[in-house]
């Protein structure tokens, strides 16, 4: 080896070693792993949260509103009241693997989770129930046609299972997660670290940040912690405690933003005695939610008088609350032949900030009245699955991050006929919902989404608790962090500064 060779490696080397050591990450640090990061298939919070810097959709929100932008496609408009909808898209993008964006991504996508919304695709299935057909109209512009009109197909293609994925990455028996985000997927096996990486042929702005690692952490204690040593750049708080221990720090901001979704305490409708709806409001009486929410939440949540939440269209401020009155819920059992009381089960999932303390301060309540409630706590995907099964007789459930209010006023997609085995309401409920699909004036499709909200008021298949206030602890060193309207957290614009 000569000697100018020799020189030759050791610059290399050190210029490499240089570039690593210059190359910006950031951690964060969140209390679950991903389940999937197949845009069509995610249930879960974990998932989407990744997926929204990876994947990208036709249309997005505009920072801080509901209100509708473009993204991959430039424009759009609509025929038929609704039922059929052209896109023309943008041009010059490209996905991770380098391969072009085009309508045939597009057709691709969609066509994809359409023959398996009623298997593996069935969250997709769900919330894009209405879709007949997709096809390509040339290489930059896609037709849609709907089964009815639906007005708020535009505001529904903002959820991220509408996101376009490369063509041919979901032939496997795994989705291989290439979008055309400011982030690419770098490292992701189940129990490892999630790891993206900065998008250097991004269309739009690229992102300033290279490298981000998602990691999980159960411990609470271990999470506040790692914050507060600086050993993580991000992290969600999850109580109030979290909230007050991190508030006051000069080294660490706090990013607030109300969240689009509501928690409620569920009743199975199918089953005695919250078949009737005596005894469900006997529950609602029993509850001071203003109390319980102050004492749980503190300032990270309001009191759900409606079950929108107040940032969505369509909410109605003119919902009443049920009377904090344990003497009504006393007289109301008794009339419905339950003066000596029963026993029932409420189930809640581990990890949901908050609801093991309204559990108990539920079961509580209810000893008062000669209720047994047996609370039953399970991981999420076990949860999740009991309560689409209809076992549980109460059940405790956070519903929302969408920016439909048609969509977020199905529950689980449990207050339709035949759409589950817990919640039941009565038929005029698909009919309001039905009309809310059509409305093309904002005004009359507010109108219907009150009427709904007053009818979840009079039937009570579900008791609206508490709205959160999503909250994230940084590092002050990272500047640009964004929540979306949705209230996932976006690294896009964040940047990193010197220690």
């Amino acid at each position: 080896m000569t000697r100018g060779f020799r020189l030759f490696c050791f610059f290399t080397l050190l210029l490499l070693f240089s570039a690593l050591a210059a190359e910006q990450a950031v951690i964060y640090l969140r209390l679950a792993d991903s389940l999937t990061l197949d845009p069509g298939k995610f249930e879960d919070f974990y998932s989407q949260e990744v997926i929204a810097n990876v994947f990208e959709g036709l249309v997005r929100l505009k920072p801080g509103t509901f209100s509708v932008e473009p993204c991959l496609a430039e424009r759009w408009t609509f025929k038929e009241n609704g039922k059929r909808w052209i896109f023309y898209l943008r041009r010059d993008v490209r996905f991770h693997n380098g391969r072009e964006f085009n309508a045939a991504a597009v057709v691709y996508s969609f066509r994809k989770r359409m023959e398996g919304k009623r298997g593996a695709y069935g969250p997709f299935g769900q919330i894009f129930p209405f879709i007949a057909a997709v096809r390509a109209a040339g290489d930059w512009s896609v037709e849609f046609v709907l089964d009815r009109p639906y007005i708020p197909f535009l505001l529904s293609l903002v959820d991220l299972r509408a996101a376009i994925v490369a063509p041919g990455s979901g032939d496997g028996p795994e989705l291989m997660p290439v979008g055309t985000g400011p982030y690419m997927v770098s490292e992701w096996l189940k129990g490892k670290p999630l790891v993206l990486r900065r998008n250097p042929s991004y269309w739009d702005v690229p992102a300033r940040i290279d490298k981000v690692v998602f990691k999980s952490e159960k411990s609470a204690t271990a999470r506040l912690s790692q914050i507060k040593n600086g050993s993580v750049h991000v992290a969600m708080i999850r109580s109030a405690a979290e909230h007050g221990d991190l508030a006051g720090r000069a080294d660490i901001g706090i990013l607030s933003h109300p969240s689009p979704s509501t928690g409620y305490l569920g009743f199975n409708g199918y089953r005695s005695p919250f078949n009737q709806l005596p005894v469900r409001k006997t529950f609602a009486h029993l509850l001071n939610k203003m109390v319980l929410v102050r004492r749980v939440f503190q300032n990270l949540a309001q009191p759900a008088g409606s079950f929108l939440p107040p940032s969505m269209p369509g909410f109605d401020p003119g919902t009443a609350g049920y009377e904090f009155s344990p003497q009504k819920a006393q007289k109301l059992l008794r009339d419905a032949g339950w003066g000596k009381g029963f026993t029932c089960s409420l189930y809640y999932s581990e990890g949901q900030f908050g609801v093991e303390e309204i559990a108990r301060a539920i079961a509580a309540k209810a000893r008062l009245i000669q209720v047994t409630v047996r609370t039953v706590k399970l991981p999420f995907e076990r949860f999740f699955k009991a309560v689409q099964n209809g076992e549980p007789d109460l059940f405790l459930m956070s519903w929302g991050f969408t920016a439909d209010p048609v969509v977020f006023l199905n529950p689980m997609f449990m207050l339709v006929p035949g759409g589950g085995k817990m919640m039941s309401v009565s038929p005029e409920y698909a009919g309001i919902l039905a009309a809310a699909e059509t409305a093309v004036d904002d005004k009359a499709r507010d109108g219907h989404c009150a009427a709904a909200q007053r009818l979840i008021f009079r039937e009570l298949p579900l008791l609206p608790l508490f709205h959160l206030n999503e909250m994230v602890a940084f590092n002050k060193r990272l500047s640009g962090l964004r929540l979306d309207p949705i209230g996932l957290l976006l690294f896009k614009d964040a940047a990193l500064g010197p220690e």
